[in-house]
Order: structure tokens, then sequence, then C-alpha cells
């Protein structure tokens, strides 16, 4: 402690020598001024020296900090001597030095910061891992409570473990084995989730991932379509069109096996149909004509062959229905249509086997239904016997008619005496049994 110079009370006797050196009331005024002022700057350099103390300074501006703690020294000296005027100019130097060093502080913890950053995030070798991790510890003696700080020292931490895994990745990426290489980017990120580089590189990596597959299911695709699989293209076009929804290239594949599938049915149905047509089967070729022209009314070439062949479908129906029932024939029209239908079957140029064939037993089956069969009726003289489409043939016993082959009903009529009826056929050749009509039911 300074104590002021002494000053005589009002009422103390002092000698004319006392009295020559006391110290007037301004100056001493003066003095308490100055002292106080000494004082309330030195209050605000212990704030500040304490706090830089915390602050590592020792490792970033440590002769800067001992010139200032010199500085403050000279100003107690000059305080301790009374000088509080020459102190006050010390402690406003020393004062002003260390608020230098304490913005310092602050950009220094920055600079560190983001140069222990930036080594992490270059991680690739020693180096970065020498910067990262001497310029995170000096961050932390800076300020051990900066999260970002915090976050930085465990980053760098870590860093030689990092570097390995991404020269690793980074060597199976370059040999083009992309899977492995993200594998390991994706272990990666586990070590240092944050890591910007890592994290692009995955991005990146997985990008061309996905484009190699796209790639490689378009050129299945494309080849499955050259053969002719079209489910198989379909399949590869449709898993590469799932990895990009709005590439138009793999909407463009799958339109294209459409049509190209679309045009292998018509194709092979139409194979079928001339297959059919050279085996004069036409109604079947006329069936698959119309499928397709259901399909697809603008396919031209069946729409043309189509009528060439429903006209032979047409005739080869009618043949055979008069084949299949030549005793039809008794009646005249039917006979008559089946002339036209073998006038028209005659016109055919280069008919087939099966037409010939049709038209010889045409000819054979007209030309017999047109040749009378002898038939031999029995009675009993009393019924009255009338064969339709013949007429009546009245009472016997015992006659013969010429008939052509056919179906024919005989009915027999007597008064007091159920009608009878009695149907019987007529072929190529003469009846062997004859037919017997007689009324033998009273009313």
């Amino acid at each position: 402690m300074v104590s002021e110079p002494w000053i005589a009370e009002p009422n103390q006797t002092s000698s004319p020598e006392s009295l020559a050196t006391t110290v007037a009331p301004s100056t001493a005024a003066e003095k308490t001024k100055y002292r106080q002022d000494a004082q309330r700057l030195l209050a605000d350099i212990i704030s500040l020296r304490d706090d830089l103390s915390t602050k590592a300074i020792n490792l970033w501006a440590a002769l800067r900090f001992e010139q200032s703690l010199l500085t403050i020294e000279k100003g107690d000296q000059q305080y301790g001597n009374g000088n509080y005027l020459q102190s006050i100019t010390s402690y406003q130097r020393a004062l002003d030095e260390l608020s230098a060093l304490s913005l310092q502080a602050v950009t220094t913890l920055d600079a560190t910061k983001q140069a222990s950053f930036v080594a992490i995030e270059s991680a690739s070798n020693e180096s970065d891992i020498i910067t990262a991790s001497d310029n995170a510890s000096l961050a932390m003696a800076i300020d051990p409570q900066d999260p970002k700080v915090q976050l930085l020292a465990q980053r760098a931490k870590r860093l030689p473990e990092l570097i390995a895994l991404l020269e690793d990745a980074n060597q199976f990426a370059q040999e083009g084995d992309l899977e492995k290489a993200k594998s390991l980017y994706e272990q990666a990120l586990t070590i240092d989730p944050v890591h910007i580089k890592t994290q692009s590189a995955l991005t990146s990596t997985t990008q061309l991932i996905i484009n190699n597959k796209f790639s490689n299911l378009m050129s299945a695709g494309f080849f499955a379509l050259d053969r002719q699989q079209f489910f198989e293209a379909r399949l590869k076009f449709s898993e590469a069109q799932a990895l990009f929804p709005n590439e138009l290239s793999a909407e463009r594949a799958l339109n294209q096996v459409d049509g190209q599938e679309s045009q292998k049915l018509v194709d092979d149905k139409m194979f079928f149909a001339n297959q059919f047509e050279s085996n004069e089967e036409w109604q079947k070729a006329l069936a698959i004509y119309d499928e397709l022209l259901a399909t697809d009314a603008t396919l031209i070439t069946a729409k043309v062959r189509r009528i060439s062949v429903s006209v032979r479908a047409s005739l080869n129906n009618q043949i055979e229905e008069i084949l299949k029932a030549p005793l039809s024939l008794s009646a005249t029209n039917v006979f008559q249509t089946g002339q036209q239908v073998l006038a028209d079957a005659q016109n055919i140029p280069d008919a087939g086997q099966v037409l010939l064939r049709q038209i010889k037993q045409l000819e054979t089956v007209l030309a017999a239904s047109q040749i009378p069969v002898k038939v031999t009726v029995q009675s009993d003289g009393l019924t009255e016997v009338i064969i339709y489409r013949i007429g009546n043939l009245n009472r016997f016993k015992e006659t013969s008619v010429l008939l052509k082959p056919g179906n024919y009903v005989a009915v027999g009529k007597r008064k007091g005496y159920r009608d009878v009826r009695s149907r019987f056929i007529v072929g190529n050749q003469s009846v062997i049994d004859p037919v017997i009509v007689i009324c033998i039911d009273v009313i």
C-alpha cells in the first residue's frame, strides 16, 4: 500500500519548515483522482490478463503477453512510487496490448478451427493428420468448451483411420470395383459422418453404380429384344425405368417391345393362317383373320386375304353340308343348289387336292341323287296309301314305286281306323325290305 503524503490537521501546530512542505488541497485531490483512474485501469487489466491466461496464450502469443506483463509491472512500480499519472500511461498501454491479444485470441481460434477443418476435409496424407491434430489441440487449449472445437478434436483423432479407408476406397474405385469402394466409403462415414469429401465420394460412386446398372439393364433388354424374348426384355427395361423414372430411353424401349411383340404376334398368326390356307382349312384361316382384324382393323394384308378366304370357307362349308346329307338332294331346290355349288367349285383356279376331292365327291353324290330306286310297298287292299312329295297310290296289296334317294314318309288312311305313318329311307340301291302301310287300329 502506498500511503498518501501526510497532511497536518488544522489544529496541529507546525513549524515554519513543516508548513512549507504541506501539500495543497488541489494537489491532493488530483493525486486521489489519478490513483483511482489507475486502479480502474488495473481492474480491467487483471480481468483481461486472467482471461487470456485461460486461453493458453503461452502457446500462440507468449512473447507479447510477457511484454504486456512487464508493462503492468512497470506501472505497478510507478504507482508504488506515487507516480499515478505515469502509472496510468503504463497501465493504458498494457490494457491496449491485452485487448489486442484478446482480439487475437478470437482470430487465432477461428484460424485454428479453419486450418483443422481444411486438413480433415483434405484427408490425403500424413501432413493433413499433423495439421488437423495440432490445430485442433490448439483450439481446444484456447476454448475447450466450444462444441465445434470439440467435434474437430474428435474428427482429428480418427483422421488416420479415415485416410486409410479412403485410400483403399479410392483404389477400388479406380480399378472399377465400385461396390467395394462404396462399402468402404460407407465405413468411412461411420468414422466421420460429416466428412464432406467422403459424402461426395459416396454419392458419386453410388450414382456411377446406378448409371452402370441402368446401362447393363438396357443392354440386356435390347439383347433379349433382338432374340424376341419379349418378357425378359420388358422386365429389364422396366427395371431400368425404375432407376430413372424420367429417362425417356427406357420408356421408348418399352414401347419398342410392345411394337415388336405385337408385330411378332401378327406375323405368327399370318403364318399359321397361310398354313391353313395351304392345307385348305379355310374356316381356321378365316378365324385367324377375323381375330387379327378385331385387334387391329388397319391390317391391310389380313383384310385382303380374308376376302378370298371367306369365299373359299363358304364354298367348303356348302360342299361339306351336301356331302354330309346327300339324301337332302331329293328336294329339287337342294339339288339345284348343289349343282350351283359344284359349278362354283369347278370354276376355282388352281384348286387344291381337298377341293378336287370334294368336287369329285359332289359330282358322284349329285349324279346318284337323280337315279331312281325301285321301292316295294305292301298294304291290305283296304288302306289308302299316300307317299309325301310323290302322291296318292290308292289301295293295293303290293306295288312298286321308283323313288330318288332321299327321306320319305308313307301315310295310310282307312275310314274307321287310326291313320298310320311309316318313315323310310331310299338309298342309291334297291330297298331290300318292303315298306308296309296298313291301318289296323279301329277308332
